[in-house]
């Protein structure tokens, strides 16, 4: 069964932190600024740097350009030099939420996730209602193996918002690593609710009702992520696996065809597709995916081999 993948919520909007009235000797520092932020937001992130440097250069005490070439330098992954920018809009603007969160997700894009943590903290510190602080420091808890309190701290990002989805998948997520299933299956319902569009949370639906035995359930799920992402190789492959499961042969041979068409080099599809071919007859079709599933380097099809082809 797949792992599925948790993403960060982004939140790289380029948004100015207060400044003080335009004065005339800060007439230029500020053009710059503002020319910098539009070239920003049209995509153009190198000319917004330079922009930005220069506006640093005039007015090195300034923390808005600082900030907002931290955003910049978090859109481009460069969250070494992001993280600079926000330590020196830190230490300009010390109660300004906005620099710790964007801090954090420097930190996150580095897999700092206890340091990303201790960041969101912060920002939760000034702004106890911040959801999306809640949420991605439920996320790094997550990729740091701590499902418990990363479930908690999506439940306090529902209490603020109840109706976001990602929160609500993803503590279906926590529940699912916990095993709770039939937990992890309801969160999964009440976030599809919400937003009917996203594969993965299909795919996550199914692969927690595969867990708990609901194979027939699960396939409607894979069939659901394949409706939306046509070519999802996951996708295909656990749903082949559930109409192993649901002894549904002849399917699970056309699906695992499917993967093999989309990827060649697939052994575990060669290998299930043999097995699919066995429980119909087709001995000779199943040796000949064994050995190359084999050939691939799949030991797991050499005892298929022994039992029923070496003879």
């Amino acid at each position: 069964m797949k792992r599925v993948k948790t993403f960060f919520l982004t939140f790289l909007l380029l948004i100015c932190i207060p400044a003080a009235t335009l004065q005339a000797q800060h007439r230029e520092h500020n053009i710059l600024v503002d020319s910098a932020i539009l070239k920003a937001t049209l995509g153009d992130y190198q000319a917004a740097l330079v922009d930005f440097d220069k506006a640093i250069h005039s007015d090195s005490m300034n923390a808005e350009a600082y900030y907002n070439r931290g955003l910049v330098n978090n859109e481009l992954r460069d969250y070494k030099s992001a993280i600079g920018d926000f330590n020196k809009t830190i230490s300009l603007r010390k109660t300004s939420v906005e620099p710790y969160f964007n801090r954090a997700l420097a930190k996150d894009g580095l897999k700092d996730y206890e340091g990303a943590i201790a960041d969101y903290n912060t920002v939760l510190t000034f702004k106890a209602d911040y959801t999306e602080a809640y949420h991605n420091k439920a996320i790094d808890l997550m990729e740091l193996g701590h499902y418990s309190e990363a479930r908690m701290n999506f439940t306090r990002a529902l209490h603020y918002r109840p109706f976001f989805p990602e929160a609500i998948y993803n503590r279906g997520l926590c529940l699912y690593y916990e095993k709770d299933f039939q937990g992890a299956i309801k969160d999964f319902d009440e976030a599809i609710k919400q937003d009917s569009t996203q594969a993965e949370y299909y795919a996550s639906r199914g692969a927690a009702k595969a867990s708990a035995g609901l194979f027939r359930e699960a396939e409607q799920d894979f069939g659901r992520v394949l409706s939306i992402s046509p070519d999802d190789v996951t996708a295909m492959k656990d749903k082949a696996l559930a109409q192993l499961y649901l002894k549904e042969f002849e399917d699970a041979m056309l699906t695992y065809s499917q993967v093999i068409e989309l990827k060649p080099d697939d052994a575990e599809a060669y290998t299930n597709r043999g097995v699919a071919e066995q429980y119909i007859g087709k001995k000779t079709d199943a040796c000949r995916d064994w050995n190359k599933a084999v050939e691939l380097g799949y030991g797991k099809a050499t005892a298929y081999l022994k039992k029923y082809c070496n003879n």
